[in-house]
């Protein structure tokens, strides 16, 4: 099975060119699917059965206690995705998946900030060592990058005098993303003072790694607690971003390519958020309610 595991990674990350994260769940899930197995006499993939495969889900969540439908769907397309790759090598392999039903999963609408609280955050400190901070809000929110591009950002995608970041994103997909002039200046003097050495923009630990998306997390939570008095994640701010700029009147295919969607569908969602914050403003403000 360790083999088979192994092959199955180097599947995912070379094939499927999924992300190191992606690729360690999946090994996971499978890996769990293949111990419940064992303990019940079937340890070949051969052997397993649709029934076997519900067995071990259902295990997962009365075992798990906080399973969830995105956590189910998850290792139901973990366990889809094991077996497309072995019926690759055996056709006649019968794949158990195929008749597994996937949860509904609840469509939760981003939670964006308003623009003064997202200024607020990203506000320019009076203490330039905290220059690397507030480059990483800026790039989180003024450039609207997942944490995860934020993090592997290189220095040499970031070209300052044509205000262009080239940005790998999901499926190592690369696209150029404009930078704001109003915040060239500030990323200007946080590069000035980095170190020449360092191959990541955002500077980490070491000079040749990037630095941690827990870390950027932490910069984010930090800042919202002292600017707004409560929690905040990296996501938050690039939510606000792409709602900010379709208030802004930014239509949704240029929204789209800022921020690297694969489909339109996902874009989408933001025209929920800012008919949301609408009604919420008109019930504030309107005399007759």
């Amino acid at each position: 099975m360790d083999d088979l595991l192994d092959g199955f990674t180097a599947y995912l990350r070379q094939e499927r060119r999924a992300s190191e994260h992606t690729a360690r769940a999946y090994r996971s899930d499978v890996a769990q699917m293949a111990a419940f197995a064992r303990d019940r006499g079937r340890p070949e993939p051969r052997r397993w059965s649709t029934d076997l495969v519900r067995a071990h889900l259902a295990r997962v969540v009365a075992t798990g206690g906080r399973a969830h439908a995105r956590t189910l769907a998850r290792k139901q397309s973990a366990l889809r995705a094991f077996f497309r790759w072995l019926c690759r090598q055996d056709p006649k392999l019968a794949d158990p998946t195929v008749l597994l039903r996937s949860p509904k999963l609840p469509k939760a609408l981003p939670r964006a900030l308003d623009a003064e609280e997202a200024l607020a955050m990203v506000r320019a400190p009076a203490d330039p060592a905290a220059g690397r901070d507030h480059a990483a809000m800026l790039l989180l929110y003024g450039l609207g990058l997942r944490v995860s591009e934020a993090a592997t950002l290189r220095h040499d995608d970031v070209d300052l005098a044509e205000r262009l970041a080239r940005v790998h994103g999901k499926g190592n997909k690369e696209r150029l993303v404009p930078i704001p002039q109003g915040i060239v200046s500030s990323l200007k003097a946080y590069a000035a003072l980095r170190p020449a050495a360092a191959t990541y923009f955002l500077v980490g630990r070491r000079l040749d790694r990037p630095i941690a998306t827990r870390t950027l997390a932490r910069v984010v939570d930090r800042a919202a607690l002292q600017a707004l008095g409560r929690h905040a994640s990296p996501h938050q701010l690039r939510h606000s971003f792409a709602t900010h700029l379709l208030s802004g009147g930014a239509n949704l295919r240029e929204i789209q390519t800022l921020l690297g969607h694969a489909s339109l569908s996902t874009t989408q969602r933001y025209t929920k958020v800012s008919i949301a914050r609408l009604l919420e403003v008109f019930d504030k403000a309107h005399p007759r309610h």
